[in-house]
């Protein structure tokens, strides 16, 4: 990907463009790439140039724009006229970024990275890439355990605000709800809804609403670290008591 915009109202300003290397990557896992900074006619000052992760979420007002994470590219510097910077980075996603990579979803929410030009005396630059955000594996590890047990992914929404589970808050300023609907009929429940919160300490903390029975039940479960040694299938067979 790359896309270009021009730094100032008149032609000739300096651009910034940014190349990712692998925008279609899992929560969790750090993103690669480069930015590039094209001089323009002229010496130009920059203020600094820094990436943003974004994400759309629902708020109180309808959609809002939250910044996940950050990364300084460059601080204050000048860059001479027709010169071009390349300048690699690595940008960790947090855990709990938002996942729009899945069949059921149709690359909602939007996840993308903004690249901000700050320049002195200028309209700032900006360049931005939308990314493909995979489950990170515990929670592909759940999704498999449910469909086992007959359900799927049906959909997904980010919430601005916080979750709690388990007395642990998130850290974003967003959560996202995964929602499950049976595959077959038969079932008392219409839909499962998954929240998951990581902590600083390697435990990821799943809260689950189950609606239908004429109420909603709740429940809440920890993976720790060894998560892998676990029967997922069974532990929720024997959670929701199937």
């Amino acid at each position: 990907m790359l896309k270009s915009f021009f730094a100032a109202a008149e032609t000739g300003g300096a651009t910034v463009a940014t190349r990712l290397s692998n925008p279609r990557l899992q929560s969790g896992e750090t993103l690669r790439g480069e930015v590039r900074v094209c001089g323009g006619a002229v010496d130009q000052r920059i203020a600094k140039i820094e990436l943003l992760l974004l994400a759309e979420a629902a708020g109180e007002r309808g959609g809002e724009t939250l910044q996940l994470a950050s990364l300084p590219v460059s601080g204050p510097c000048r860059i001479p006229a027709g010169c071009e910077w390349r300048l690699p980075f690595l940008l960790p996603l947090p855990e709990a970024t938002p996942v729009n990579c899945h069949p059921a979803l149709g690359g909602e929410p939007l996840v993308w990275v903004h690249t901000d030009l700050a320049l002195g005396q200028a309209r700032d630059a900006g360049d931005s890439d939308r990314l493909q955000v995979l489950p990170p594996p515990r929670m592909d590890a759940l999704l498999q355990a449910f469909s086992r047990l007959g359900w799927e992914l049906a959909g997904a929404r980010v919430e601005a605000g916080i979750a709690y589970v388990g007395g642990v808050a998130g850290s974003l300023g967003c959560y996202q709800e995964l929602e499950l609907r049976p595959r077959d009929a038969g079932w008392n429940w219409s839909q499962i809804r998954l929240t998951l919160v990581p902590d600083s300490h390697g435990v990821v903390h799943v809260w689950m609403e189950i609606a239908g029975d004429g109420r909603d039940y709740c429940l809440s479960l920890r993976m720790e670290p060894g998560w892998e040694a676990v029967d997922w299938t069974a532990e929720i067979r024997a959670r929701l008591g199937l």
